[in-house]
């Protein structure tokens, strides 16, 4: 790139600077999967690999690769560049020496907008896997949903209120769901300030679905991903999600929330047909592709709503 000068590394500090103009760029590009608690924890969790472009003169950020390796997956979230350094190479610099650093034994698995699937299924993806929708809505739409559904006498508990029993049985419950330890992602997921979660008992006080809420892009976008949503049956999805919705409408009554549903889950065979609304929004927003057949061991039928976040995968 002879009219930038830069350096390409393989590891940044999680409080360099150049984190703060990544993440930017990324609220900037409204990938609405990429939610605050992806934005915020990426930068510092152990299993976040990086090939970062900087310009030299001041350190100020230009491109990255970005993926979390864990579970024999190496799972890439962040593949960008500033406008200005787009179309130079630098681009398949970083991606080729990327892919020259992860484990040999691992699948590769990634998120592709529908203009970028193509390009990535021809080289080092071509395996398919679920198509991801997104459906769009002011949280009013979705309570009324709700409504219909959910069964009122229930015990739903925040997970801020969960005693360390609670707590424990719910990462036991995520480990049912997912088949993955993820102990010290979801950890560090609740301790976050704008994360919200919920946990639905038996009346046996065991934990039979749970869900959460995060703000994602903007601010100005007022927008609330909902994920994971790990549920049996619609019911229970709904009564779980509910108390997430009162959250969502204390902290800004405009609010709109997004579901991300893949096609292969119980979400999508369930859920979808109920959000026919002539007020919500959907479309076709990612497409999931590897670099070898994956099956996946999470409980697809438990499955509504994946976590859907690079800091450790579900689904």
């Amino acid at each position: 790139m002879a009219d930038l000068d830069y350096e390409v590394v393989d590891s940044v500090p999680p409080d360099d600077h150049v984190w703060s103009e990544w993440k930017e760029l990324v609220e900037k590009e409204n990938w609405s999967s990429d939610d605050q608690s992806v934005l915020t924890l990426t930068p510092s969790l152990p299993t976040t690999r990086v090939v970062m472009a900087k310009k030299k003169q001041d350190g100020s950020f230009i491109g990255c690769v970005i993926w979390n390796e864990y579970d024999n997956i190496a799972f890439l979230g962040f593949y960008l560049l500033i406008p200005e350094a787009r179309g130079k190479g630098i681009g398949s610099l970083m991606w080729k020496r990327a892919l020259d650093r992860m484990p040999k034994d691992y699948i590769l698995g990634l998120r592709a907008v529908p203009s970028m699937a193509l390009r990535y299924k021809s080289k080092d993806t071509p395996v398919d896997g679920p198509q991801q929708y997104a459906y769009t809505m002011r949280w009013q739409i979705l309570y009324s949903i709700a409504e219909k559904h959910a069964e009122t006498d229930r015990l739903v508990k925040l997970v801020r209120d969960l005693t360390d029993e609670e707590y424990h049985q719910l990462e036991q419950f995520d480990r049912s769901v997912t088949k993955r330890d993820r102990t010290y992602f979801l950890r560090r997921f609740h301790d976050l300030p704008f994360t919200v979660g919920t946990v639905l008992f038996d009346k046996n006080n065991q934990i039979v679905a749970c869900a959460s809420v995060c703000p994602t892009t903007l601010p100005a976008n007022k927008l609330y991903k909902i994920a994971p949503i790990y549920a049996s049956n619609v019911e229970d999805a709904f009564t779980v999600i509910r108390p997430l919705l009162d959250e969502v409408k204390n902290l800004d009554n405009e609010a709109r929330i997004i579901l991300h549903i893949l096609t292969d889950t119980a979400g999508f065979e369930h859920l979808a047909p109920l959000l026919s609304h002539p007020d919500i929004t959907s479309k076709v927003c990612d497409y999931t592709l590897y670099s070898k057949p994956y099956e996946n061991p999470t409980d697809k039928k438990r499955l509504f709503i994946a976590h859907n976040n690079s800091g450790h995968f579900d689904a």
